[in-house]
This record gives structure tokens, sequence and C-alpha cells, in this order.
């Protein structure tokens, strides 16, 4: 599945295994979902971040309009199933972060 694994301040295209387990070990552990676009596009993050002392995650933060810690994945969403991100959104993200 293809997706944006957003760090601090920088993001890049991943392709990663569409499992529970692939995008816990992603974000490094259980996640929760930020709505960015709704019907098309959510964030995942690491439910438990702030307990876990993760760092701040500036570009997260920034496109959730919300305090995120830890890395995070953004991924499509099709009738809530996890899909590929769609490419133009993609690419519109990519843009604002290179």
């Amino acid at each position: 599945m293809k997706a944006l694994i957003v760090e601090k301040l920088t993001v890049r295209e991943i392709d990663i295994e569409n499992t529970v387990e692939g995008l816990q070990k992603l974000v490094g552990g259980h996640f929760e979902t930020i709505t960015l676009t709704p019907g098309q596009v959510t964030m995942l993050v690491n439910e438990e971040g702030r307990l876990l002392g993760m760092d701040y995650n500036f570009a997260a933060s920034h496109l959730a309009q919300k305090y995120i810690v830890g890395p995070a994945v953004i991924v499509g969403v099709n009738d809530d199933v996890f899909c590929d991100i769609p490419e133009e959104i993609a690419r519109h993200i990519k843009l604002r972060w290179r």
C-alpha cells in the first residue's frame, strides 16, 4: 500500500504492508487515527506517544493541526478500509515538506 511517513520535519513515500501489525510497527505501537480529509485520507499515530516520551513531530502536527509526537503514517481510506494514499494528495503533501 502506498503511504507517506512523516517524521519530525520530513515526509517520504513508502510502500507498506496493509496489516495492523505492519502499521503498528511504523508508529511504534497501537495507533489511533486522525482524519485529514474525510473519506479520503487519515493519519495514524501512536496512541500512547506522549506517555512513551516520543519526540514532537512538527510536520505531522502542522498537517493534522494537532500536537503530534512520534512517527505518523498517512494513508488513504475507502469505506473505513485503509488503502493507497491518493496520488494527488500525496504529491501536494510531499511538495509542501521537501
